[in-house]
């Protein structure tokens, strides 16, 4: 090639070169629209669209659904009941926001003696009581209850909070006339936790349910320790055997 053609050669890629660097590269920056988790797309990674690989959100598939264990009435006093739902969220490293459920008391005769309804959610790797208080049924005694998620869990990746508490000394007292169920909640860590829901069941000699209630602790400080009572206005139905408190810190 003669010096004449390279020096051409060079003058034309020089022009294009000066207009990619100066038209085409702005307009392509100007218009790409990076990767996200809301595109309505399946890319960087992603094992669906918007779910999985980097992304918050799991796919189908990508979890095990909460398990309803069990879930009973507790009698107040006449005409009020507690209700309660014992939930396991079998996820390691997930959990659900937003769960909207609804408890119904039945009478003998599987008619509705009164329906309550709420939200909720699940957190990691975690047993959850869902609890309702004093739902009045007049002069009617329930028979059963029965509860139920009235909306689809929506999974996202978490991390368990409650392992920074410990619960301990638990302790019955005034079983013949007001029982109170006494414990010592434990901050582990060096931060103040807030708005724990402490949720106590107490259960008899069989392992059937007798009573449950809910306290709420408004904080505990770094590395300290507070006692946590629950009470109840009338004595169990059935004779104390031992009791489980389930915590939660609430949103």
């Amino acid at each position: 090639m003669s010096w004449a053609n390279r020096r051409r050669l060079i003058y034309i890629s020089s022009i294009v070169l000066v207009f990619l660097l100066a038209v085409v590269l702005p307009t392509i920056l100007h218009f790409y629209q990076a990767p996200t988790c809301f595109d309505k797309k399946q890319n960087q990674g992603e094992l669906g669209v918007d779910c999985g690989g980097p992304c918050n959100l799991l796919c189908s598939g990508g979890y095990v659904p909460l398990t309803v264990v069990w879930s009973r009435f507790s009698k107040v006093t006449d005409g009020v009941y507690n209700v309660m739902a014992y939930i396991e969220n079998s996820n390691l490293s997930a959990g659900a926001d937003n769960l909207n459920y609804i408890f119904r008391l039945y009478d003998e005769k599987g008619a509705i003696l009164r329906e309550r309804t709420g939200t909720t959610f699940v957190p990691a790797s975690k047993i959850v009581a869902v609890f309702e208080p004093e739902l009045l049924t007049g002069n009617e005694a329930p028979a059963r209850v029965d509860f139920s998620f009235t909306s689809d869990a929506v999974w996202t990746k978490q991390e368990s909070q409650e392992t920074g508490l410990q619960v301990s000394q638990s302790a019955i007292s005034r079983e013949d006339s007001a029982p109170r169920l006494s414990a010592v909640l434990t901050n582990k860590t060096i931060n103040e936790i807030k708005n724990i829901e402490a949720i106590a069941i107490i259960y008899n000699s069989e392992g059937n349910t007798v009573a449950f209630s809910r306290t709420i602790v408004d904080a505990v400080a770094g590395a300290a320790s507070q006692t946590i009572n629950f009470n109840w206005p009338k004595p169990f139905s059935d004779t104390y055997a031992r009791s489980q408190i389930i915590l939660k810190i609430l949103k």
